[in-house]
């Protein structure tokens, strides 16, 4: 499969999925990951580099909810009230929808002998770059990547803090090429505890205050 048309299909198949309710609902995160899953793997064993794969299944899986979810959201916000209402049913479909390419992404690279967390922090980088370019919240794309990751660890060799650490950091990278100030808000999204699991960023990037990687103050 050229590598190109693994963005070009993921957006279809998440189209599919998702074109009946104009969101990505929690409980479509799993149809989501699986229709990844299967383009990655696909892609994965006709020779696809993980980093092409990671970035274009994220991005395709991304584009999807920026072409039917806010197409649809678009059409309903007349009023204020409905304008608020759109930007949380897209955020929330962002957020969805990265943690569905994380998973899906890594399940797929796995199965072909890849570099999981590599993978991970790609898959994030691209959910986050690509939720800017459509104008959506990055701090969804970025929390809903590390929620990905730490589900995508119970089926991997790796831990739930390295997988979550893998995506927070490429979260937070991604989101240093857009701004610093989009730096700070996603690193402030990601640090601390997700589901439980401590979430370390392994970079400087959006840091604040001259504190150190574990978050104390410098003397």
């Amino acid at each position: 499969m050229d590598e190109r048309d693994i963005g070009r299909r993921v957006k279809e198949g998440i189209i599919g999925v998702i074109r009946g309710t104009g969101e990505v609902t929690a409980a479509a995160v799993e149809t989501v990951a699986d229709t990844v899953q299967v383009v990655v793997k696909e892609a994965g064993e006709t020779g696809g580099a993980v980093a092409n794969l990671a970035i274009n299944a994220t991005k395709g899986a991304i584009d999807a909810v920026g072409e039917v979810v806010g197409k649809a959201m678009s059409t309903t916000a007349e009023t204020l009230t409905a304008t608020v209402e759109a930007a949380s049913v897209t955020a929330a479909s962002i957020g969805n929808a990265a943690k569905a390419a994380v998973i899906g992404t890594v399940r797929g690279t796995a199965e072909t002998g890849t570099e999981t967390l590599s993978a991970i922090s790609l898959s994030a980088r691209s959910a986050v770059s690509e939720a800017s370019k459509i104008g959506a919240d990055l701090t969804a794309a970025a929390v809903g990547a590390v929620e990905g990751a730490i589900e995508a660890a119970k089926s991997a060799t790796i831990t739930a803090e390295e997988a979550a650490s893998a995506a927070a950091t490429g979260a937070v990278e991604a989101a240093g090429e857009v701004s610093e100030a989009a730096a700070i808000r996603v690193r402030r999204a990601v640090e601390g505890t997700i589901q439980g699991v401590k979430v370390v960023v392994k970079t400087a990037v959006g840091r604040e205050g001259g504190e150190k990687p574990g978050g104390e103050q410098q003397q």
